[in-house]
């Protein structure tokens, strides 16, 4: 009999494997998909989803709701020094979105609100298309770098803790990005920096939640020496469990050959530094 979970971790783990996601079932191709889903009533309130799909960002429901719209208040807040609110950006992606953590707070403007949400874990989309009412639409993709939209077609586009999973592909998933905002549209994106490392190793050195994060990179920036390299980025585990801390200037200097970078915010997401990128 095959182990499934050694199978898993071997796809999982598999650094020569760029299409990956969770699919609902990882025990088997048979199953049936239960509705879950809450009564939808206009403007009704958005149920909490189990915990299980809560990503380590909170311990109880109330700092759960609060969290996500702290983040999504910051992305607003950076990008007004833009002169860009949610009025100007209605057309939005929320690019690893996991149960809505975020995405549910972002401001709707009635008549032009498109909000679409994706992420690898197939579970967690599904709980969305069935809590969620419109303008809320959610899909699942793979860590391959590929998105079902036309070109030019959003107005933002924000990742927050998702280009810290990303390693060889991280260039190809910008372009693909770039693609699909329009012209003067944003990229929103969160990375680890020398910031975060000196965040997690005092600030946060001691968080419960924190923890594991913590304990593996502590491990890693011990064992690899890696104070004393000259590094453009180091990474540990593979993708998409890879933790990734770039040379914050090499990173800005790659980037903006490709899109403008409108502004840098140290600790915008917990410890990783927003960098928001507009289209030229």
């Amino acid at each position: 009999m095959i182990d499934e979970s050694t199978t898993h971790d071997k796809i999982l783990n598999n650094p020569f494997t760029s299409g990956k996601l969770f699919p609902y079932n990882m025990d088997t191709t048979d199953y049936i998909v239960e509705y879950q889903g809450s009564e939808k009533v206009p403007g009704g309130n958005i149920p909490v989803p189990p915990i299980e799909y809560w990503e380590g960002y909170a311990e109880t429901e109330e700092n759960y709701i609060e969290c996500g719209k702290k983040d999504i208040g910051t992305i607003l807040n950076i990008l007004s020094n833009a002169n860009e609110s949610a009025e100007t950006l209605t057309k939005v992606l929320d690019l690893g979105c996991a149960a809505g953590r975020m995405l549910r707070h972002y401001p709707q403007v009635p008549g032009k609100s498109e909000l679409w949400g994706c992420d690898i874990n197939s579970k967690y989309m599904i709980w969305c298309q069935q809590n969620f009412d419109l303008p809320f639409y959610f899909f699942t993709n793979s860590t391959s770098p590929h998105l079902p939209f036309e070109d030019n077609t959003l107005d933002l586009v924000y990742c927050g803790s998702v280009f810290t999973h990303i390693t060889d592909t991280a260039d190809a998933w910008l372009l693909e990005i770039r693609r699909i905002i329009r012209k003067g549209g944003y990229a929103y994106i969160t990375i680890h920096d020398q910031q975060t490392v000196e965040l997690i190793f005092t600030k946060y050195k001691d968080d419960p939640l924190f923890y594991d994060f913590v304990t593996a990179v502590g491990d890693f920036y011990q064992k690899a020496d890696v104070a004393t390299h000259n590094y453009a980025y180091f990474s540990i585990f593979a993708d998409p469990a890879s933790q990734v801390f770039y040379n914050r200037d090499y990173l800005v200097n790659k980037w903006s050959k490709f899109l403008e970078i409108v502004s840098i915010t140290p600790a915008a997401h917990d410890h990783q530094t927003a960098i928001p990128l507009r289209k030229r």
